[in-house]
């Protein structure tokens, strides 16, 4: 069986003006990955990163710890198939598209309502939750925004690329985001999509999720949300 390691990005700059761009933690989290890596004699085959910028600097990150440790390092290549479905614009179209929902109006209001970064952003969270859920459902798809089907299809195509045609010993390394880890973990599960997705949500920055694959398209999981290089909780971030 080959084996499939999935990490989640470090953690972002959200509600700040580049939120994509990795935060001072989130440089330090990919960091201590690449140096747990190596210190645990660790290797990959492949490696591979989704699009956004926050996926390229954490993978390059990890690499430079790695080969500072004078470790084999592949060079990443980047697939579009793992970036995350657009999370922003869903909730952007949620102003006019739900409008007369009443709980989404009401988390949209309570977000609005404080200035605080850090308590924001966990309301972000309650928005974001209740407008992908109706995403999932499939009441909610706006106009030039993947459709939850369009998205899962998207990542699976990617996936099945990467492990097709590998070696039965082949260990994969991968960047991406909760959106393509809820893929994964649907398929080597078979939950359903909201519980999928509520799965995928506790993933933490940097957090390695491990699955074995036999080329046929078959996942198990292994491990969800380690995180062996980072051994102080106040490091364990959610977003």
């Amino acid at each position: 069986m080959g084996q499939l390691l999935l990490v989640r990005h470090g953690q972002e700059s959200l509600m700040r003006t580049n939120y994509d761009d990795l935060s001072d933690r989130g440089r330090e989290q990919a960091t201590a990955l690449g140096e747990c890596f190596a210190d645990n004699g660790w290797e990959f085959d492949f490696v591979y990163s989704g699009p956004a910028l926050r996926h390229r600097d954490t993978a390059r990150r990890v690499g430079r710890a790695m080969e500072a440790a004078g470790r084999r390092w592949p060079e990443p290549m980047e697939l579009p198939g793992l970036g995350e479905h657009d999370d922003l614009s869903l909730v952007r179209a949620s102003v006019s598209s739900l409008g007369d929902d009443a709980e989404v109006v009401g988390l949209r209001r309570e977000m609005l309502e404080v200035r605080d970064r850090e308590e924001r952003s966990l309301r972000f969270q309650r928005l974001f939750e209740a407008v992908m859920i109706r995403w999932l459902q499939g009441s909610f798809e706006p106009r030039g925004v993947e459709t939850w089907p369009q998205f899962r299809a998207r990542v699976l195509s990617c996936v099945e690329a990467m492990t097709s045609l590998c070696e039965p010993s082949t260990r994969i390394l991968a960047f991406s985001s909760v959106g393509p880890a809820a893929v994964l973990l649907q398929r080597a599960l078979g939950t359903d999509d909201v519980t999928t997705f509520r799965m995928a949500w506790k993933l933490r920055n940097s957090a390695i999720t491990s699955f074995q694959f036999d080329g046929r398209g078959a996942l198990s999981l292994e491990v969800f949300n380690a995180l062996p290089h980072l051994r102080n909780p106040a490091d364990w971030t959610p977003r």
